[in-house]
């Protein structure tokens, strides 16, 4: 589904960096299918992952010289799809946080089957993020994030895959392809000849959806409370 792993650890104490390192690997189904990378300080992670653009950053916030906040501010003016992690001995760093997009805050100071149920959390997080979808087409192989996808619509048996960049045409059956998704609850009917992918909605109004990508959707009576229950379950997180 995806690639090798990579993943940093950024802390000055080494021996948390070291006891970090061993959970990680623990709970990965394929370690050696992972690179795990550790600093012990901002500057050296700032070179280190212009170079190898880690997909998690587990990144302590306080340390000498650039502290880990300001050190995820640089980081963030480049890259915005990295999971960032804090680490920290405190709760109050909370809300600057979300300035920089921070998935999750670590305390060190908590038991270790709350560290384990984080990392899972986090990994899951990055699973989610990089599901992917093939196009069927015998002559050129193209995979697309699933995130990335706004919808499908089918016409006289020629599907089309929209994404915010560009679209991509296959023949085959709508049906297939939901079914091919059935594991996925982002993707729903809007009607009969529409796939949509609900963290895409921008907007749903009496007839049609607005999509984020400034396309509209047809949106039939029949699928309209399916959509809006799927929609609502996702805004809220249930």
């Amino acid at each position: 589904m995806y690639g090798d792993l990579k993943i940093a650890v950024c802390d000055d104490d080494r021996a948390f960096a070291d006891k970090a390192e061993d959970m990680i690997i623990n709970l990965l189904s394929s370690p050696e299918r992972c690179k795990i990378t550790k600093y012990s300080c901002g500057e050296d992670l700032l070179d280190g992952h212009s170079a190898e653009k880690y997909d998690i950053i587990f990144l302590d916030i306080e340390m000498d010289g650039i502290s880990g906040m300001e050190t995820a501010r640089v980081i963030r003016k480049s890259d915005d799809k990295v999971i960032i992690v804090f680490l920290t001995n405190y709760k109050e760093f909370a809300a600057e946080g979300y300035e920089v997009g921070a998935f999750r805050f670590i305390v060190k100071s908590q038991p270790e089957y709350a560290y384990i149920r984080n990392l899972k959390s986090i990994f899951e997080e990055y699973s989610q993020k990089h599901k992917t979808f093939e196009i069927p087409d015998r002559t050129v192989k193209k995979i697309v994030l699933l995130r990335d996808i706004v919808f499908f619509e089918v016409l006289n048996k020629r599907l089309t895959l929209h994404t915010a960049a560009c679209s991509y045409e296959y023949y085959g059956k709508l049906s297939d392809t939901q079914a091919s998704l059935s594991n996925d609850e982002l993707f729903v009917k809007s009607h009969r000849s529409y796939l949509i992918n609900i963290s895409q909605i921008e907007a749903i109004r009496n007839g049609d959806i607005l999509m984020k990508n400034g396309q509209t959707v047809p949106l039939s009576r029949v699928y309209r409370k399916s959509v809006i229950d799927s929609y609502t379950s996702y805004m809220t997180g249930r």
